[in-house]
């Protein structure tokens, strides 16, 4: 597989440099980002693919085997300039919401560059690893599911009345069966 790697702002680029991104180039990629991964220095990948015109399931299993391995190592696998063929394919497969992507490398720059800004101390030096303002800028964005209400006010009132019963029977007096003069326990009713 032809390819060129460069780095930017604590980022390692990878350039794939072929038309067709198919099952030829699957391992070769794969050993390009597990080397990538593991140096300490390189943890952030942005994967371009302008030169990429057509992809098969070989290709797409290789992106999300990056974005895998990326993020075992504690990084994250950006893909960057994919052409329409390859983001409709993402779109059937629903990869598209997995996947980190990106229109442009300039894009994800200018996502990164304030954030670093921000985080830096007095003097200028960056106190925030890139990693960590690059998780924060993707999961600001994530919306949460907010879990429906599991409280169901007839299962209350059940436990309530059951809770009565047993605190009547024990109460009783168990010659005549009517109630002592003792408060009840349990949980008050609803009204």
């Amino acid at each position: 597989m032809k390819h060129s790697i460069s780095t930017r702002k604590e980022l390692t680029i990878l350039k794939i440099e072929e038309e067709v991104f198919d099952f030829r180039h699957s391992d070769s990629f794969k050993q390009e980002i597990d080397s990538m991964v593991n140096k300490e220095s390189s943890k952030n990948l942005i994967i371009d693919f302008s030169q990429v015109k057509a992809i098969d399931s070989c290709g797409i299993s290789s992106m999300l085997l990056a974005h895998q391995l990326a993020n075992q190592s504690t990084g994250l696998a950006i893909f960057v300039s994919l052409c329409k063929q390859i983001k409709d394919l993402l779109k059937l497969t629903n990869l598209d919401k997995q996947l980190y992507i990106f229109s442009s490398i300039n894009e994800v720059m200018t996502l990164i560059e304030p954030a670093m800004k921000s985080k830096r101390g007095a003097r200028g030096k960056s106190q925030t690893p890139t990693d960590e303002i690059i998780d924060e800028l993707l999961c600001d964005d994530l919306d949460l599911i907010v879990e429906p209400d599991l409280h169901d006010e007839h299962l209350d009132e059940h436990l309530v009345e059951s809770d009565e019963i047993t605190n009547n029977a024990e109460t009783a007096d168990p010659l005549t069966g009517k109630e002592a003069g003792l408060k009840k326990r349990g949980r008050p009713k609803k009204i």
